[in-house]
């Protein structure tokens, strides 16, 4: 595997900034960081080492032989392209960028100037900088882009605890959608969830929210345990799948109290359920239509 002896970090965010700081710790030099405010660059700067220099992003690019591009998702192709043109990158640099939504193409520009191109995202979420430090060892890394770039973030990644893994460039969309749905709509869903759990307790689904979601933290957290350890199918139980059409059917007037889009979302989800318990054994065909007739009144 490539070693990497020296980074620049161009965007000094949380992960541009946590991804320094562990490098720092792993005994790589960071040659520089560069881009957004002056005072954000120098902050970032320090928490990484006295000796690391703030300077601009063209210097930064020019400093190091690996740079990753840190900034936000609609700023990667305009810095790349701005750098590329002032000539900032070394012969041959990796240019790579952290985005989980676009591939390596965006960093077209770059390849163009002669340079290997890749982009590695971290598979995790971090409010904070001080969160992405304790989070990002033990946190799957993918990675896709040019071979050389590719080899030389595997080994960026696996040196600051990272698991990299290798991702096909052209199934960037269908990765960032699974983590989103993962992320970003567990917690929507969690929130409908605390909603519907609240009305039930009190008079408001507005009202006590937290005492809701506090009321499912243990039904929660179990069933990402069952379906850590157990798959999705084993993990799967309740009213579809064992069939209980009658109960479907009271969730289905009781959230007639809500929007529709709470009813919406449990339609799509039990269409969901239901594929799934077909998939597990425990649902027969006629009462999966059954219960599919129930959600369309």
């Amino acid at each position: 595997m490539a070693q990497v002896s020296s980074i620049a970090i161009i965007g000094p965010g949380k992960v541009g900034t946590a991804l320094g700081v562990l490098a720092a710790r792993a005994g790589m030099e960071i040659a520089a960081v560069g881009g957004g405010h002056r005072g954000d660059a120098q902050s970032a700067a320090r928490l990484m080492g006295p000796s690391v220099r703030s300077v601009s992003a063209a210097e930064a690019a020019a400093s190091a032989p690996l740079v990753l591009l840190t900034v936000p998702d609609d700023a990667i192709a305009l810095v790349a392209e701005q750098l590329a043109q002032q000539g900032a990158f070394q012969d041959g640099a990796v240019v790579a960028h952290c985005s989980g939504a676009l591939d390596s193409d965006i960093l077209s520009a770059a390849r163009q100037a002669g340079c290997e191109v890749g982009s590695m995202h971290p598979l995790q979420t971090f409010p904070t900088v001080e969160a992405a430090l304790a989070k990002l060892p033990g946190t799957p890394f993918f990675i896709e882009g040019t071979p050389a770039a590719c080899e030389r973030l595997d080994a960026f990644a696996a040196a600051i605890g990272g698991q990299p893994h290798r991702l096909r460039s052209d199934a960037k969309a269908l990765y960032h959608a699974a983590a989103a749905m993962t992320s970003n709509f567990l917690v929507s869903l969690l929130d409908a969830a605390s909603a519907v759990m609240a009305l039930a307790l009190t008079e408001s689904a507005n009202a006590n929210r937290e005492q809701a979601l506090a009321a499912l933290e243990p039904l929660l957290r179990a069933t990402v345990d069952n379906v850590l350890a157990l798959g999705p199918e084993a993990a799967l139980t309740g009213p579809i799948a064992r069939g209980d059409t009658h109960t479907v059917a009271r969730h289905w007037h009781a959230l007639a109290q809500f929007g529709p889009e709470f009813r919406d979302t449990y339609r799509a989800l039990a269409k969901l359920t239901i594929e799934l318990a077909l998939r597990k054994g425990t649902l027969a065909e006629d009462i999966a239509r059954e219960i599919k007739e129930t959600l369309r009144h």
